[in-house]
């Protein structure tokens, strides 16, 4: 990670950092309960699937169809580590960001990867869970889409900076005043429209610098 001195002062202070979780921050979490469980089904993301409802009520029933409770997939999620180097890109960001994780994760099974990056402030949804310990819904924020969260702020006078990689990202991205697409496949840059897609943590750091915002 090369290091960089963000020495501007920002016209609208402060800066607000909306960063996605997974995919952005930290590997994808499902994929890795569908690998270690042995359910396939579970490798879809919004990556693929733009329609989260129906893609979380599709993982809810393969969870309980193989037995595994919250309690399960909170032991597989917590073997994984954050993304190489975004300890580092989210301690450059706070230098002027005030950074937010906005993710459709869900509180129980994200909470985790917070604690590695330094306890940046976390808005995502909550799972509910049945008596048996299965999870069976789901606790929404009330937000039609991350976008509005960026929105807000945006409204109250803030710089926005958003990173995503997925379908649900998108939004988000195209109202930000700085939005970067980070490592998403070809069906989300197919979506994407001019978005500019990234590969590393130093092409956003780089972009900030270059943007002459701060």
């Amino acid at each position: 990670m090369m290091s960089y001195l963000f020495t501007k002062q920002s016209l609208r202070s402060p800066n607000i950092a909306c960063i996605d979780l997974e995919g952005v921050l930290a590997p994808e979490m499902w994929p890795h309960v569908g690998l270690c469980a042995g359910i396939p089904e579970l490798f879809v993301t919004t990556r693929e699937e733009p329609d989260y409802l129906q893609l979380m009520r599709r993982r809810i029933a393969l969870l309980r169809q193989h037995g595994l409770k919250l309690i399960d997939v909170q032991r597989i999620v917590a073997t994984l580590p954050v993304l190489d180097g975004a300890v580092d890109f989210v301690l450059a960001l706070r230098r002027d960001y005030r950074v937010l994780v906005v993710s459709d994760a869900f509180t129980e099974l994200a909470a985790q990867f917070c604690t590695q990056l330094g306890e940046p402030e976390l808005q995502c949804h909550r799972l509910s869970v049945a008596s048996d310990g299965f999870i069976d819904g789901c606790h929404f924020l009330p937000r039609r889409g991350k976008e509005e969260t960026a929105r807000a702020f945006q409204e109250a006078g803030h710089h926005i900076l958003a990173v995503g990689d997925a379908f649900n990202d998108l939004a988000m991205l195209h109202l930000a005043d700085l939005g970067f697409l980070f490592r998403p496949s070809q069906q989300t840059i197919n979506a994407a429209g001019d978005l500019r897609v990234v590969g590393c943590y130093d092409e956003i750091l780089r972009a900030i610098e270059d943007s002459q915002v701060l």
